[in-house]
């Protein structure tokens, strides 16, 4: 098997190589920040679905002439949806995350419509050892999303727990 290493595949076999993903908790350094892309369009009937599925009853995310007559004068995103999205847009560089501990804030800054297509940053706000388990790391972080005109529509700041380097389940598996 090669030593050679491509940035995001690592060797498993002759010729053979498995996708990387996610960086190790020692990779990530307080005000460090990170542009996650590509970004994602969303589309009204997202937003009508994702209303209907969670039995949302607000009109202004699903009935057009209701929300005509409010000061946004179209349907709005539902903002769980926005949330949603946004954590899943993080997924390549928080890939090792063992779990989301908890938001400190959630501010929802802007509107979101059918057929605004998100983007996510995320900067690393704090780091920290947990000594009882030296498998994990703890992050504070905060995740913005922006829109395809540059305008913040979200922010949110939150801890999870990342893996260390080699903690990973299967971290050494050949698969």
């Amino acid at each position: 098997m090669t030593e050679f290493a491509f940035a995001s595949h690592v060797p498993v076999g002759e010729n053979r190589y498995r996708e990387r993903y996610g960086l190790d908790f020692e990779d990530f350094a307080i005000g460090q920040t990170f542009k996650h892309r590509p970004g994602l369009t969303v589309s009204q009937q997202d937003n009508v679905e994702d209303a209907l599925d969670t039995l949302n009853q607000a009109m202004l995310h699903f009935d057009e002439h209701y929300a005509s007559k409010t000061e946004w004068q179209r349907p709005l995103v539902v903002s769980t949806l926005t949330l949603q999205h946004l954590i899943g847009l993080t997924w390549k560089t928080f890939g090792k995350k063992v779990r989301i501990l908890g938001w400190a804030d959630i501010s929802m800054t802007g509107p979101v419509f059918g057929g605004d297509t998100l983007y996510a940053e995320t900067e690393i706000k704090g780091k920290q050892d947990i000594a009882e388990d030296p498998s994990r790391g703890r992050l504070t972080v905060v995740t913005k999303g922006i829109n395809q005109n540059g305008a913040l529509v979200c922010s949110m700041e939150y801890d999870l727990l990342v893996y260390k380097r080699d903690y990973m389940p299967f971290a050494q598996a050949n698969y």
